[in-house]
């Protein structure tokens, strides 16, 4: 074996260095490319839930969403205009705001609703 084919079967051996400012740039792809894939996903996940929200209740407002929830929970109650509906809810919990009709929201969620014994 020559000289030179000896060098070339040694430099196949060694793996190449590659520079740490590379090796850098290469970890920041890989980091850029997790979290586009990271919002991605939280957007379509969000794009689901508005989806099913509106087919279950027709609107994305949670002052709509609340009310169509409350007409949902009683057939007597789902003759009622919007107006009487709106009136009782802010005779029990106050003025309406969108803040306000998303805490009672949740409130309702977390907890079930009450039944009759």
């Amino acid at each position: 074996m020559t000289i030179q084919g000896r060098r070339q079967q040694l430099l196949g051996k060694v793996p190449s260095r590659k520079s740490p400012f590379a090796q850098m740039k290469r970890l920041a792809r890989k980091a850029d490319r997790s979290v586009r894939a990271l919002f991605r996903f939280a957007a379509v996940i969000a794009a689901v839930v508005a989806v099913i929200v509106y087919w279950n209740f027709g609107t994305f407002s949670p002052c709509g969403v609340l009310r169509e929830a409350i007409r949902q929970r009683s057939d007597l109650v789902a003759v009622f205009p919007d107006g009487a509906i709106d009136f009782a809810v802010e005779a029990q919990f106050g003025e309406m705001s969108a803040k306000r009709c998303f805490a009672v929201l949740l409130e309702a969620i977390a907890s079930p609703a009450p039944t009759a014994g």
